[in-house]
Formats: structure tokens, C-alpha cells, sequence
């Protein structure tokens, strides 16, 4: 490939493109948003990155693209109509709500510090909840707050 030549982008690439136009949005505030870094976020919309010289094509990964889309606010069918099903399909299980979230026989339900912690947990970029919901499933971490709970108790 002509190293002077650069691939034409994906019409994904330029759906997003336009759609951060749309928001009045800078690319560094949506890949924030978005999680992803300014560099990757440049080449997904643009179509390609620069390796030794030559402009190699760049495709996004569909969850990588799917949290471009929801930083954007793309839809689930634009990203259909512009070829990317894979995308789209992620989008719609990003944007899903939990299984226990809609679960109004949890006792938890109406709690209002379950919902300012989950109000919280989504501001934050997909990494950062990773961590957060790692750090909560940590083996031991309900068993060693129970056995707490019960030496207050009985101590």
C-alpha cells in the first residue's frame, strides 16, 4: 500500500464522525466518556492508524464501538444500516438493564442507596466499573463484613 494513501473510513467510522458533529461534542470528551483512549478513538474514526510509515485499516472491535456509539449517542439501527450487526447487537446488551435491576421483587428495589450507587456506577467508563464490580465480587468480602457484623455484635 502506498504509504501516502490512506484508507477511505468505515461508513461505522463516519456515522460516528458525524454524530459526535451532531452533539457538539469534542473526540476527547467522547472517548473519555466512552473509555476509550484519544489515540484509538483517532484512528476507529478515521478509518486507519499509521504503522512504519503506511496507513493501515482499522476496524473497531464490536464492544469498543458499541460504547463509541452510546458515547455518541448512535443508534442500535444506525449501526446496522451502516453494516455493523455485531455493534449493534453489543449496544442493545450495553444499554439492557441489569436482569436484577428490573427485578421488583428484590427487597432492595426501592432502596434509594442502591440506586445512587448504580446512578454512580454508570457515569464511570466500562474499565472503571470492572474494577468496581471486581473489587464487590471479591471472594470473602460478604463473609469477612458478616463476620464483622458479628463480633460488633457480640463484642
Amino acid at each position: 500500500m502506498d504509504a501516502q494513501k490512506k484508507p477511505a473510513p468505515p461508513p461505522e467510522a463516519v456515522l460516528i464522525r458525524e454524530a459526535l458533529k451532531q452533539a457538539r461534542m469534542s473526540g476527547r470528551a467522547a472517548a473519555r466518556r466512552s473509555g476509550v483512549s484519544d489515540a484509538r478513538w483517532r484512528q476507529i474514526t478515521t478509518g486507519y492508524q499509521t504503522v512504519s510509515g503506511h496507513h493501515v485499516p482499522v476496524s473497531a472491535p464490536p464492544e469498543t464501538l458499541a460504547r463509541m456509539a452510546q458515547a455518541t449517542q448512535v443508534t442500535a439501527d444506525e449501526l446496522r444500516k451502516a453494516g455493523r450487526s455485531d455493534a449493534a447487537d453489543e449496544l442493545e446488551r450495553l444499554a439492557a438493564p441489569p436482569p436484577s435491576a428490573s427485578d421488583a421483587s428484590s427487597q432492595y428495589a426501592d432502596d434509594p442507596h442502591i440506586s445512587a450507587i448504580a446512578a454512580l456506577l454508570t457515569t464511570l467508563p466500562p474499565e472503571a466499573q470492572d474494577e468496581v464490580l471486581r473489587r464487590i465480587n471479591r471472594p470473602g468480602l460478604v463473609h469477612d463484613q458478616e463476620t464483622s457484623r458479628e463480633q460488633r455484635e457480640t463484642g
